[in-house]
């Protein structure tokens, strides 16, 4: 698992499980507050609903901040997994 902020926004690779969020939540909220605004899902391997609370923690923190947060390469399975859990329409892509 690894959360790298580079110049696009964080780009997220690995897995996105309730064992590595923790950690990575750790690393994008404080890029969040300076100035990240995208989230990339594409180098990620293994994702759960984790990735979902990952998401909307990330939203929650850019809405106090007045920003606009997007996720980008947002892998078939975990929008279905939105979709399931009726959250799909606070994910901005």
């Amino acid at each position: 698992m690894a959360a790298v902020l580079e110049d696009t926004g964080f780009v997220l690779s690995g897995a996105v499980t309730a064992a590595t969020v923790p950690a990575m939540l750790s690393t994008c909220l404080p890029a969040i507050q300076q100035g990240t605004r995208v989230i990339d899902f594409a180098g990620t391997t293994e994702l759960d609903s984790a990735a979902l609370a990952l998401i909307l923690a990330c939203q929650r923190e850019a809405r106090r901040l007045g920003v606009r947060l997007r996720c980008v390469n947002l892998p078939a399975n975990l929008l279905s997994l939105a979709t399931l859990y009726a959250v799909s329409e606070f994910i901005d892509q």
